[in-house]
């Protein structure tokens, strides 16, 4: 266990008075300063110009950040609104030459041909037909 330091016992001096003193009560009272809450104007004289005007441009700094901030914002949702406007038509189109190209193919057929031509009148001439191959 630790042991407890010995501390030496020192012996003050202190004058004996015999009579109080009297010597302050000729001397006029002076009010003290108390530091009391001040209003805000008066703390805003105690800033100086160039703190003030430091604030002034953060103020407006951070104004115009916050209002470009919305305005870029804006821009992207109407840049991609219109991106997925051009994709919708882009697919419609996609689709419609789809269907006419399978239009095209049905149409086309050498069956359907023939079927048409014999509607019309119009018979088989073998002695015309060449074979490409």
């Amino acid at each position: 266990m630790a042991e407890l330091k010995k501390v030496e016992d020192f012996q003050y001096d202190i004058p004996v008075m015999d009579e109080p003193v009297i010597g302050h009560e000729n001397e006029p009272k002076v009010q003290k300063n108390v530091n009391l809450p001040q209003s805000p104007k008066r703390k805003l004289r105690n800033i100086s110009l160039l703190e003030k005007t430091i604030g002034f441009l953060l103020l407006v700094a951070i104004i115009g950040i916050a209002i470009l901030t919305i305005q870029v914002r804006t821009s992207i949702t109407q840049m991609t609104n219109e991106i997925t406007e051009a994709q919708t038509a882009i697919q419609e189109k996609e689709e419609s030459a789809l269907k006419l190209e399978q239009q095209k193919n049905e149409l086309s057929k050498a069956d359907r041909i023939k079927e048409v031509a014999k509607s019309k009148g119009l018979s088989d001439n073998i002695e015309n037909i060449k074979r490409v191959k």
